[in-house]
């Protein structure tokens, strides 16, 4: 069932993802051709992993509020910006 309480939630997880990696200075888009750029960005996956965590932390209705999103946010971007190049490494294009 959808909630306003709900959405506000998933509006508070993409909002605080996106002012933590701002902070944290990621580019908003990725390098050009989008489709060849590896280049971790605001967009894709920072935004993406964090509405992930908190479906997933809200479909087993383990912490569903605003704190919970918050922490989430800025978990995703920091680890968008230092973890994720050591959990998924870039492909080798040769």
């Amino acid at each position: 069932m959808i909630t306003t309480a709900n959405v506000l939630s998933y509006v508070i997880v993409v909002a605080s993802a996106l002012i933590v990696a701002l902070i944290l200075r990621l580019p908003l888009l990725p390098e050009k051709p989008m489709r060849q750029s590896w280049t971790i960005s605001i967009i894709f996956p920072t935004i993406i992993i964090a509405i992930g965590l908190f479906a997933i932390i809200n479909y087993f209705k383990v912490y569903n509020n605003i704190y919970s999103a918050i922490i989430i946010g800025i978990f995703s971007a920091i680890f968008s910006k230092y973890l994720l190049e050591r959990a998924f490494p870039k492909p080798d294009l040769g």
